[in-house]
């Protein structure tokens, strides 16, 4: 049997800069169990507990389609973090701890494994919950270096991505120099790679969370140049037309996690 469900931190600091924890369990073993994930502003922790280890690893996705396996028996525990949250519980800066090919993340190794380990073996959603936020709250840190990152990604989500870089450092009272390095420092990519991103997942939400059925409406809702440049980004982001895309991938849970599956 597989079993995924999705839950809200409930403690109100965590919840600042951590969006939702997802939990993702299957009793049997199937070889053909496998799914893909496509291009978020969120990044994800996730960490699988098989017969034999723990594995963690650490997802910063812009601009690919990711394919995971689960042939195994396995227990997966996925955070998703808000914008900038993952910054406010490492003590070094996310481009040195992010491995983009292997995912690997090794930060706060070896002594989460314990933690962990625990979180496992809790009961239900609610405790494993619990104990996440527990978790992050131990490690979360005041980082006062973000506020040029975190004022220049209000200025993305509120023109939808739109917004160009010179007007960008121009709101934000900083050279166009000293931007790019921020952003690159503390989010691992460039502006216009984010951008995408944020106009990438506006249209999901509009789909899917909003319910508009028709493409164009999409495109325009998004602020697309037109129905070929909606299409092009589309296909450049995740191998498929918009048409196929959403009628392909399958939502998760109640937050915003869009998987397409074999078969």
């Amino acid at each position: 049997m597989e079993r995924f469900v999705t839950v809200k931190p409930k403690n109100e600091l965590i919840a600042t800069y951590i969006s939702y924890y997802y939990f993702h369990e299957a009793d049997e073993a199937d070889p053909n169990r496998g799914f893909v994930f496509y291009p978020h502003f969120k990044h994800g922790f996730t960490a699988y507990k098989t017969e034999n280890s723990i594995i963690t690893r650490y997802t910063m996705n812009y601009d690919r389609q990711i394919r995971v396996e689960l042939p195994e028996p396995f227990q997966k525990l996925g955070v998703a973090f808000h914008p900038l949250g993952i910054n406010h519980f490492i003590s070094e800066p996310v481009q040195k701890l992010h491995h983009k090919e292997t995912l690997e993340f090794s930060h706060w190794n070896p002594d989460i494994y314990p933690e962990l380990d625990e979180i496992f073996q809790a009961g239900n959603p609610e405790q494993k919950r619990d104990l996440l936020d527990q978790l992050f709250e131990k490690r979360f840190r005041i980082n006062p270096d973000l506020n040029i990152t975190q004022q220049a990604i209000g200025h993305i989500f509120s023109s939808f991505g739109t917004i160009q870089v010179d007007e960008l450092a121009e709101k934000i009272g900083v050279n166009r120099k000293t931007l790019l390095r921020h952003f690159r420092k503390h989010l691992d990519c460039s502006i216009e790679e984010y951008k995408k991103v944020v106009k990438f997942r506006t249209s999901i939400q509009a789909a899917i969370n909003m319910g508009m059925k028709n493409l164009t409406e999409v495109s325009l809702y998004s602020l697309y140049y037109d129905q070929s440049d909606f299409t092009n980004r589309f296909k450049e982001l995740t191998g498929q037309t918009p048409g196929n895309f959403f009628s392909s991938v399958q939502k998760m849970g109640e937050e915003d996690i869009f998987w397409k599956f074999d078969g």
